[in-house]
């Protein structure tokens, strides 16, 4: 990102959400709970959910919790969101590359209601 150019709210409320999964923001001992899980699999991304986001997103308040799943959701149905901006801010500290930005997002999505902490 340019120095000067703004981010959009949702934006700035997409990367707080992903930061739990950014290898600059977690602890060493976080990006080993991450070792060997795929996020392009559902499955995997809801035990990664589980491991950091949940424990994470616990601390917010509901209002803030609220917020988070909002943009997410909102992000999702956005046929012009492309998440490219979301991901070139934070560095996933998953093995796997994530291909498919608006897949993972939707299963992250996915898994956080499966958490019950939305």
């Amino acid at each position: 990102m340019k120095i000067g150019v703004k981010r959009a709210p949702r934006t700035n409320a997409l990367i707080s959400l992903m930061k739990v999964f950014d290898v600059n923001y977690v602890s060493d001992d976080d990006c080993r709970k991450l070792a060997g899980l795929d996020p392009r699999d559902p499955g995997d991304l809801r035990k990664a959910v589980g491991l950091l986001l949940v424990p994470e997103f616990l601390t917010y308040s509901e209002a803030a919790r609220t917020g988070l799943v909002v943009a997410l959701r909102d992000a999702i149905a956005d046929e012009n969101e492309s998440f490219d901006d979301l991901f070139d801010q934070i560095s996933p500290a998953f093995e796997f590359q994530v291909d498919d930005k608006r897949a993972f997002m939707r299963s992250l999505h996915q898994a956080i209601e499966k958490a019950g902490v939305a």
